[in-house]
């Protein structure tokens, strides 16, 4: 590992460096997070400073929201577990920074430094962690190595490498199997995805088969917080209503399309749905798309209750899309006619069918949800809409699909459980 590391650091580090700094001077997002990284190390000693005395430290990583959300319900359970823990959270998206850092659940919330030897250290001297839990897919080679030497029970949690991944390419292979082999514990989703893993893991590693923390995570959101509280009352009284998460522009003209056509065939169906990105374009852009459509849609943030007329709901809230996904009846989640299709399952555990596009083999779960007839891939807008038309006008038909997706999320529940148990062993051995 140590060759491999040397030249990581030699060639790769300096490279992702000058690229990040780079991007930051056209890219907004980029540039947040290099600022917000300026006085990392400061902000971390003074709420280090403020921080009580603890029987056990974790360090817990997770690169965006999606992997944030699969830590929380790990992260409460530790809590419940261990109530003297401290829990660090380490993000790498400033988006999810910016949103959650005086979040209730954890302790410390600070940024991931650039993945430099010397930051690295920096950043492990201070924390002094007991334990690093890193999230599915976001390892970093210098925190991994450096936490191996130091002792800490690194673990690798929700672990999946899906078919088109980088890791599977010859050299990058190898790399990853000497990184893989930092870890003291690597908690599989699946069985299937433990097959995809063989060629990164050693037999002498601690591999068990935990399942997927999202599925705890979306049964928890799903009862977080009542919809009423979420979204205007006047628009959740109808008794049609389609919605479809985390769209792409692509996403929408398929969504529209799709609404447009079997709304001619569908009483008083209504349409919410929630784009990925809220920038003022890609809203402007999906409200001009309905308008083309002659589909009167309003900004969550603008609607009237008193107006009737409204068509669609377009929710420019950002991290309320997991618990509303409830008000409807039918899902459709983006994604899937552009880089790969987001979280399916967010959807499932509402108890709705969930539609999406052809590409979302970067989703095993999706893959699981059409073979129990649950998930529904289309392949256009008329597909979507003839779906829609046939559900909506068949009440018997809607509720069998929704037991279908009730069974898919429940009994794939009960992964951080097994997490847990896994941590509480480690500490009995100390």
């Amino acid at each position: 590992m140590k060759s491999a590391l040397i030249l990581y650091n030699i060639i790769f580090v300096p490279l992702l460096y000058i690229a990040f700094r780079l991007s930051g001077l056209f890219n907004k997002k980029i540039s947040r997070g290099i600022k917000g990284r300026a006085h990392l190390f400061s902000q971390l000693k003074a709420q280090l400073k403020n921080d009580s005395q603890t029987d056990v430290s974790f360090l817990i990583h997770a690169a965006s929201m999606g992997e944030y959300e699969q830590a929380r319900p790990v992260v409460k359970l530790i809590k419940k577990k261990i109530p003297n823990a401290c829990i660090i959270l380490s993000l790498f998206s400033p988006s999810v920074y910016e949103n959650i850092k005086n979040n209730s659940d954890v302790d410390i919330t600070t940024y991931l430094p650039f993945d430099s030897p010397f930051a690295v250290r920096k950043f492990l001297n201070l924390l002094s962690p007991d334990f690093l839990l890193i999230t599915r897919h976001d390892i970093w080679p210098n925190l991994l190595w450096q936490a191996h030497r130091r002792g800490i029970v690194s673990m690798l949690i929700d672990a999946s490498v899906h078919e088109g991944s980088l890791r599977h390419k010859p050299v990058m292979r190898h790399f990853n199997r000497l990184l893989f082999a930092c870890f003291d514990h690597v908690c599989i989703i699946s069985e299937t995805a433990h097959s995809g893993m063989k060629k990164f893991l050693n037999r002498s590693q601690k591999i068990t088969i935990t399942g997927d923390t999202r599925f705890d995570q979306v049964v928890a959101r799903a009862t977080e917080t009542p919809v009423e509280e979420l979204l205007p009352a006047s628009f959740l009284s109808h008794e049609r209503i389609f919605i479809a998460g985390s769209t792409w522009p692509e996403d929408e003209e398929i969504i529209i399309h799709a609404y447009q056509k079997a709304k001619q065939q569908v009483a008083a169906l209504k349409l919410i749905f929630a784009p990925h990105e809220l920038t003022d374009d890609h809203i402007d852009g999906a409200l001009k798309k309905c308008a083309s459509a002659g589909i009167n849609c309003v900004k969550m943030s603008n609607f009237i209750p008193s107006n009737s007329g409204v068509d669609a709901l377009l929710i420019d809230k950002m991290g309320i899309l997991a618990n509303i996904y409830c008000a409807g009846q039918v899902a459709y989640v983006g994604g899937s006619f552009g880089p790969g299709v987001h979280s399916v399952i967010e959807a499932a555990a509402h108890k709705i069918p969930v539609t999406f596009g052809p590409r979302m083999r970067n989703s095993a779960e999706a893959i699981e949800m059409v073979d129990s007839q649950c998930g529904f891939i289309i392949k256009n807008g008329d597909e979507l809409s003839e779906y829609l038309v046939s559900w909506f006008n068949n009440t018997e038909q809607l509720e069998k699909l929704s037991h279908s997706a009730e069974k898919f999320v429940s009994s794939r529940a009960g992964a951080s459980q097994k997490i847990v148990d896994l941590i509480l062993e480690e500490l009995a051995g100390s």
